[in-house]
């Protein structure tokens, strides 16, 4: 990963909601963090991926046009360099699981202080994972194999779940 012209680390922030963008933002930016792009959407942080090279893209789970999963899958192809961390509400370890699984290097829940969501960029920056306390060994635990003898076929035209 790269810095700009200044030797900051360049963020695109992904959030629906322009007043969380906002807040989080002016906090970055007083600490030498510089947020390159802002998208409220789907499809503009995947345009805006592209267009600016972020080295690290923090995005919200649950935006109205993609769920956060397929939306991390698509950014990490899209810019395998930049390091994504899911900036969410949700706190359950299922939720952590699922986007460590998509890719995401980082979880911060939004009723954390500012400065953990600021400590995981820099340690996602650096190369490190940062997610909640008490996650991290959920996080790195192998996924478990699925037995062909459990595997049974969906009735009556249900579809098979998603897999993450």
């Amino acid at each position: 990963m790269t810095r700009d012209k200044s030797n900051k680390i360049k963020v695109l922030l992904v959030d629906n909601h322009p007043l969380v963008r906002d807040g989080v933002r002016s906090y970055l930016t007083a600490h030498a963090i510089a947020v390159v792009g802002e998208a409220s959407d789907a499809p503009e942080a995947l345009r805006k991926a592209r267009k600016l090279a972020p080295d690290i893209i923090v995005l919200d789970v649950s935006l109205p046009s993609m769920e956060g999963g397929e939306l991390s899958l698509r950014l990490h192809r899209l810019v395998p360099g930049a390091g994504l961390i899911a900036f969410s509400m949700h706190s359950s370890e299922e939720y952590v699981v699922r986007m460590a699984l998509c890719g995401v290097r980082g979880y911060v829940m939004k009723d954390q202080p500012t400065a953990e969501l600021l400590e995981a960029i820099r340690q996602v920056f650096r190369g490190s994972r940062h997610f909640p306390a008490g996650m991290t060994g959920a996080v790195l635990a192998p996924v478990p194999m699925v037995s062909p003898a459990r595997h049974q076929r969906p009735h009556r035209g249900n579809a098979p779940a998603a897999q993450a």
